[in-house]
């Protein structure tokens, strides 16, 4: 596959997960007025009340920042390595992990995630979250981080709300 369609594929089965595990998603969102951009951030909110949300719930919610890399020349690009989330998440094929691992490039506080075998869901390949033990990089506040996701181009929810204008 070329780089293209690695970053395609990558942020496919990004999509997938985020899908899966997150109430809200957005892709592409920037921070600090354009100068910080992540591929993807999700959020969660931390569900204290069975069948309701209350402002706490928002508050104390999980932000998860993925950055997608097709290669070792897009991970040295000096471009998007915002792991500023409560988890981040590097996205990548198993050999730049490797590679990555290997060089000592892994970064300290990140889950690297890469394709399993039928390349059908992501698993972790290496988890240096443990290093920071149960601390968050997160100095956003959730108003904000919300907004930001709120402003980025594409987020589950305005799919979701552009397929039923169209119905």
């Amino acid at each position: 596959m070329n780089r293209s369609s690695v970053t395609n594929n990558l942020n496919d089965l990004v999509r997938k997960k985020l899908n899966n595990t997150s109430n809200f998603w957005a892709e592409e969102v920037e921070l600090d007025f354009g100068k910080a951009r992540v591929d993807f951030v999700g959020f969660k909110p931390f569900n204290i009340l069975q069948n309701g949300m209350c402002p706490a719930s928002i508050e104390k919610g999980v932000f998860s920042f993925y950055e997608v890399k097709s290669c070792l020349a897009d991970f040295n690009s000096g471009h998007g390595k915002t792991f500023l989330g409560d988890e981040n998440y590097l996205v990548c094929e198993r050999e730049l992990a490797n590679e990555l691992h290997e060089k000592g490039m892994l970064i300290d506080g990140v889950k690297v995630i890469v394709p399993n075998k039928t390349r059908n869901a992501l698993i972790v390949a290496f988890d240096l979250s443990n290093s920071f033990g149960n601390w968050s990089r997160r100095t956003k506040s959730s108003s904000e981080l919300l907004w930001n996701m709120i402003s980025a181009r594409k987020s589950n929810k305005v799919t979701i709300l552009e397929s039923m204008k169209r119905e």
